[in-house]
C-alpha cells in the first residue's frame, strides 16, 4: 500500500505556527528585560532629573568614589575616595573638598549637618564627627558600622552591635544591643522620629530617641523595607509576600506584587534614591 502523501500546506502552516510561538517567546523574554532593567538603565547620573547638577559637580571633583550621602531636603551630597570628601550644593552647584582619609560612613542630620565615620591613618580625629562651621568635630570616639541621620541627629551601629543614638552636641540618648551585626540596614523615616533596622531576615522599627521598638513586625523574613512619605507607613517586601505595615501599631495589608526598586527615602520632601556609579540617582516611590 502506498504510504498517505503530506499537504504540502498542513506542513507549511505547521512550520509557521512553530515560528510564530519562537517569535512570541523571544519578544517575551526581549520584553521581561527591557522592563526589568529599564529602571536601572534609562538615567545616567548627570541627566538625572533631581541630583543631576550636584553629580556633574561631583564627578568633575572626586572621580573615584567609594560612598556618597545625601542631604535630607536633596539640596545637598557629599562624596568621597579614599583621600578625600567633597561637599556639592548651590545652584548651580559648587564642591567644597575636605582633605580626609579613612572615611566609611557619612550622613546628614535633620538640621543640615554631615556626619562622618573616619579613621585614624589621616593623623587626624577618629571617630564620628559632625561639620560645624566647615570644620569637623568629634562627637563620639568609634567608627560605627552603619550610620543614619535622624531628625536631631544620628542613630549609629558600632561593629560589636551596640545601637547608639546622638544628638548634634554628642550626648548619648540611648544605646541598645543588636541580635545582628552584619549587613544592618538603617533608615529613617520623613520627620527624623523613627529608624527602620532590617537584615538577615530580621526587622524592626525604633524610636531615634529612646531606641525603644514599636509594635510593628513582620510576619515573613524582610528582604526589602521602604518608608512612606509623610507617614508612619513602611512597605515590606520578603521573598513572595508585600505588606504595607504602620509603624506605630503595626497594622498592615498586603501590597500589589510588582518589582520595586531597592531605594532610600531621602527626607520629608518624598524624594527616594540608589546608588547608580556610587552617586545619587532618584527613582519613584514603591507602589
Amino acid at each position: 500500500m502506498t504510504p498517505p502523501r503530506r499537504n504540502p500546506n498542513k506542513r507549511l502552516q505547521s512550520l509557521t505556527l512553530v515560528i510564530t510561538v519562537g517569535l512570541a517567546v523571544a519578544l517575551a523574554g526581549i520584553t521581561y528585560l527591557s522592563v526589568t532593567s529599564l529602571p536601572y538603565l534609562a538615567t545616567s547620573p548627570t541627566t538625572d532629573p533631581v541630583f543631576g547638577a550636584l553629580n556633574a559637580c561631583l564627578l568633575t571633583a572626586v572621580p573615584e568614589r567609594v560612598g556618597f550621602a545625601v542631604s535630607r531636603d536633596a539640596s545637598s551630597v557629599a562624596a568621597w575616595s579614599p583621600s578625600q570628601l567633597v561637599v556639592c550644593a548651590g545652584t548651580p552647584p559648587v564642591p567644597t573638598t575636605f582633605p580626609r582619609t579613612g572615611i566609611t560612613q557619612a550622613a546628614w542630620d535633620g538640621t543640615g549637618a554631615l556626619w562622618v565615620a573616619s579613621g585614624t591613618n589621616d593623623g587626624g580625629p577618629s571617630g564620628l564627627l559632625r561639620l560645624e562651621a566647615g570644620q569637623f568635630v568629634e562627637r563620639g570616639p568609634f567608627a560605627p558600622a552603619a550610620l543614619v541621620g535622624t531628625a536631631k541627629g544620628v542613630v549609629a551601629l558600632e561593629p560589636s552591635g551596640q545601637l547608639i543614638s546622638l544628638s548634634a552636641t554628642g550626648e548619648v540618648s540611648a544605646t541598645r544591643a543588636l541580635p545582628i551585626t552584619r549587613n544592618v540596614q538603617l533608615q529613617t523615616s520623613s520627620d527624623g522620629a523613627l529608624v527602620a533596622v532590617s537584615g538577615g531576615g530580621r526587622f524592626a522599627v525604633i524610636d531615634a530617641n529612646t531606641l525603644a521598638s514599636t509594635p510593628a513586625e513582620a510576619p515573613c523574613p524582610v528582604q526589602h523595607v521602604w518608608w512612606r512619605a509623610g507617614a508612619p507607613l513602611l512597605v515590606v517586601e520578603c521573598v513572595d509576600l508585600a505588606l504595607e505595615i504602620n509603624a506605630l501599631n503595626s497594622e498592615s495589608a498586603l501590597a500589589q506584587p510588582r518589582r520595586r526598586i531597592p531605594a532610600t527615602l531621602v527626607g520629608p520632601g518624598g524624594q527616594y534614591v540608589t546608588s547608580c556609579d556610587v552617586l545619587p540617582c532618584s527613582v519613584e516611590a514603591p507602589r
